[in-house]
């Protein structure tokens, strides 16, 4: 059985995974005078297949901890053209035109990583979004993956 003074005393990988794994552990070697407890003490113990899926959720979260920060696979080409032009000129480029297709990834990118899109209109009145100081300008004439090459508002 596990005490909850120990549980509580101790870090939470630590403590889920220090005090989990001997639990189940223990469950396997357990004497007849321990077969005898009452089922309240019996039902504390985690089963093996518990721990599992406990241990699954902690390598899970180390997993998105650790990923790689160029791992945005939706905003992937717009970021290399941005790459590309601050090379060249040591700074992000004013704007970029986009098709649908590749205007709707990065507002989908905004939606699942929670950043609030930073949407308008240029001078044109075509919608914009913003990304890393750069704005998109949706082009739906042009073809849905289309990424031109980045320019400046000179």
């Amino acid at each position: 059985m596990l005490a909850r003074r120990r549980m509580l005393g101790t870090t939470l990988l630590g403590g889920l995974l220090g005090s989990a794994i001997p639990a189940s552990l223990s469950a396997r070697r357990r004497t007849a005078a321990d077969a005898e407890a009452g089922p309240s003490e019996q039902s504390t113990q985690m089963s093996d297949s518990q721990v599992t899926k406990i241990v699954d959720a902690l390598k899970d979260v180390s997993r998105a901890i650790e990923a790689p920060p160029g791992a945005f696979v939706e905003i992937l080409p717009i970021r290399q053209k941005q790459m590309d032009y601050l090379r060249s000129t040591n700074k992000f480029p004013d704007f970029i035109d986009v098709g649908l297709d590749v205007w709707f990834a990065v507002h989908d990118w905004h939606v699942k990583h929670l950043q609030q899109p930073a949407l308008g209109r240029d001078a044109s009145g075509r919608y914009t979004i913003s990304l890393m100081g750069t704005q998109l300008v949706m082009r739906p004439d042009l073809v849905p993956t289309f990424i031109s090459a980045p320019y400046d508002s000179r």
